[in-house]
């Protein structure tokens, strides 16, 4: 009797485990594109979708401030879920409106850009540069399926390894067991994230479609600038002046080029 209790504790176990990592893992299906007749309104539109980088901080007010001291109007459109992974993201902009954290509107409003901030989150849990990239670029094509040019920010700096101590122990354990799974035991570096993205991008002759912004014109160094973090994954006050400044200056470069 008891082997048979002890059996079915590991069967339900093993079963727990299969199905959450095979839902922090798995990537996205790929969504049918949905029709939108509407036309984009006049003067300069500005999407920003993301993680809690964007709603943080009144990001989209601040950009918006910003662009306007540089002598240029623009309205923007912004939807951030915090926590979201790439996948998430992805799967946002395929809610109906009335749903929590859909991004659909920004695509309705046809922007003439549309900012991507993410990936934190897919470094913070150890996804793996795979998971981001597939993501993302499913992201930009479907931006660009809606005539929408896409602006990706680079993955951001950030506190990976005191993100990783402030974790539980199965948190850690999860993260640890993906490396040695995905990545032979070495931990991701953001910029391994980084390098597939870009390589991805050219492999699928997106590299001159896409306007990709260097976060590290923000902060390359994590240590050397936590004056701009309020903890290991998000920029405080003073992190998003820089931030935003950063990322109207993006606009105003690509609006000169165009």
């Amino acid at each position: 009797m008891k082997k048979k209790i002890v059996l079915g504790i590991v069967l339900l176990t093993g079963v727990l485990c299969f199905f959450y990592f095979w839902n922090k893992y798995a990537y996205a299906g790929e969504e049918p594109y949905f029709p939108s007749g509407t036309k984009p309104e006049k003067g300069l539109q500005i999407g920003i979708i993301g993680d809690s980088w964007v709603v943080r901080q009144n990001l989209d007010s601040l950009v918006e401030r910003k662009l306007l001291d540089k002598g240029i109007r623009a309205t923007i459109y912004s939807s951030g879920n915090p926590g979201a992974k790439t996948k998430k993201i992805y799967e946002n902009l395929f809610k109906d409106e009335g749903e929590e954290f859909s991004s659909k509107k920004v695509i309705d409003k046809k922007p003439d850009y549309c900012i991507v901030i993410a990936g934190v989150n897919d470094a913070a849990m150890h996804l793996g540069p795979e998971f981001y990239t597939r993501h993302m670029i499913m992201i930009i094509k479907t931006l660009m399926h809606y005539h929408i040019k896409p602006i990706v920010v680079s993955l951001p700096e950030f506190g990976v390894k005191e993100d990783f101590e402030n974790k539980n122990m199965i948190s850690r354990l999860s993260n640890r067991g993906a490396e040695l799974l995905l990545n032979g035991g070495a931990e991701f570096k953001i910029q391994d994230y980084r390098n597939l993205l870009l390589e991805n991008l050219k492999h699928n002759g997106l590299d001159k479609k896409v306007v990709v912004l260097n976060f590290d014109e923000v902060t390359h160094d994590y240590d050397k600038d936590r004056n701009l973090f309020g903890d290991p994954l998000h920029l405080n006050k003073e992190g998003y002046q820089k931030f935003s400044e950063f990322l109207a200056n993006g606009i105003v470069n690509l609006a000169d080029k165009e």
